[in-house]
This record gives C-alpha cells, structure tokens and sequence, in this order.
C-alpha cells in the first residue's frame, strides 16, 4: 500500500485497538494448548508429519500465505453460512494465481492445521473474532467504506500484534482476525472487497513474516508447531540402552541360576 493510501486512511484505525492485546492473550493460550498436542479441531491424521523438506523461500512463504489466505477465508465464511456460488467464484479469481506458483503440497499440508485451529481460536473467543471491523476502525459500526480500507486495517492490527515477537499463536491469530474482516465485508455487502484483503494479508506476510517463516521451514513449521518432533538418540544414548539391556539380562540370568541351584540342592540331598 502507498504511503499516500495510508495517510488517507489513518482515521479509519483505533491506536492501540484493545483487539490487539486479547489476541495476543488468545494466541498465547492457542500457543500453549497445542504445542506438545493437538488443537481439538486438528485432524487426527495430522499427527504424521510430513516428509517433505525443501528449502524454502521468502517469495515462497508469500504465495503460499496468499493462497492459506484466500482458503481460509473460503472456510470462515461457509462456517457462517454467507458462502454463496458468487462469492466463491470471487474467491477462486482471487486464487488463480496458486496452481502457477507452485507449492500446492504444502498449502494442502498446512490448511488442515492452519483452519483446525483458527476455528479452535474462534470457539475460545467468538466475540474477538466476530464484528472485527467495529472493534479496529472508527467509522460509525465498523463500516467499511472504501476497498484499501480492509487491507490497511488488517495492516495495523498486525503492526501491533507482532510488535513484541512473532509466533505461531499471533500468525493464526492474524488469519482469524482476516477471517473475521472477510465476515464483515460480506456482511455489509462489500464482497468485492475480499480481493483487497487476501492481497493486504500477503503484504504483513512479506513485511513481518516472511523471514520468520523460512526460518522455520515456512507453512510446514505449522506441523512442528502442533507435534513437536521428538528428539533422536545418539550413538551415546544407545550405548547407554545396549549396556543396561545387557545388564539387565545378566543380573536376571544370574538370578535364575541362583535360584536353580537353590531348588536343585535340597532335591539331591533328599534323594542321598
């Protein structure tokens, strides 16, 4: 976005909006109930890591963010029963560009994790989630008034929510809150305006995320997230099991035999 559409829409935000800390409260509880385990809407055959390792890149995170996005929103939308025939064709224009980019594997390796808990972030906290527009603009009940406004929305409430670090909690977070602007877009007859926000939520991926995200693999990492892999065990370690195993059968071998001769004894001395 210029800086000259930013200035025009600087009245359109609240500073410091109180979304912002309840999100980032949200996304830490998110953060801490899922590591270790799984979101209680995270498919269960999400527990199988994916095998595929790529190198990953900045532009890569971008149009894969774009089309997470653009699918996300498909899903908050149809949870809310606004997805019609019209605006998924919208969506699907929107999205076009997904097939060309590539990476249409790890977009469908991510979005079960990604959607799983965003829902899971929406159950937590429906009224976080629900009526954004009025909780982050000025305008008179949130309207949205002009198509950039969405997107330059967005923009500042993600400013604000990953001014203190990023994680996966805040990410999700950030599509809940997309998912949520796209509720009310809809809502107030504004379906046009979808296309400005998926393009808007490509713009915090490139400016806030997209280092952090190669970094840790890109949209895969989500799986790493949710099912931390478990630690390998080296040379040492087993050694270490090999010796006590080997132990542990010695001492219980001697034991037998003890205890054999210790029957067998008295036998003979019986019969003598």
């Amino acid at each position: 976005m210029s800086s000259t559409s930013a200035a025009g829409l600087q009245h359109h935000a609240s500073p410091r909006s109180p979304i912002v800390a309840a999100a980032v409260a949200a996304a830490s509880a998110l953060g801490s109930a899922s590591v270790g385990g799984s979101a209680a809407n995270v498919p269960s055959w999400t527990n199988k890591r994916s095998p595929i390792h790529h190198l990953t890149t900045s532009q890569d995170v971008i149009n894969q963010g774009k089309c997470l996005c653009g699918e996300y929103i498909r899903a908050r939308l149809k949870r809310s029963g606004l997805l019609n025939r019209k605006i998924l064709q919208r969506l699907r224009n929107s999205m076009e560009h997904c097939a060309a980019v590539g990476g249409g594997v790890v977009v469908r390796e991510a979005l079960p994790i990604l959607n799983g808990m965003g829902e899971e972030l929406e159950r937590m906290h429906p009224r976080l989630y629900t009526n954004v527009s009025r909780q982050i603009s000025n305008e008179p009940w949130g309207e949205l008034t002009e198509p950039d406004t969405v997107g330059y929305l967005l923009h500042v409430v993600a400013k604000d929510l990953f001014r203190s670090g990023i994680t996966w909690g805040k990410v999700i977070s950030l599509f809940a809150i997309a998912g949520g602007l796209a509720v009310d877009c809809v809502r107030q007859d504004h379906a046009d305006y979808l296309q400005q926000l998926i393009e808007g939520t490509a713009d915090v991926i490139e400016e806030d995320l997209s280092g952090w995200l190669v970094e840790r693999g890109g949209w895969l990492g989500l799986q790493d997230h949710v099912h931390p892999p478990q630690p390998e065990m080296s040379v040492t370690g087993w050694l270490s099991v090999t010796a006590l195993t080997l132990a542990v059968i010695y001492v219980v071998s001697l034991f037998l035999r003890v205890i054999g001769a210790s029957y067998i004894e008295p036998n003979r001395s019986a019969t003598n």
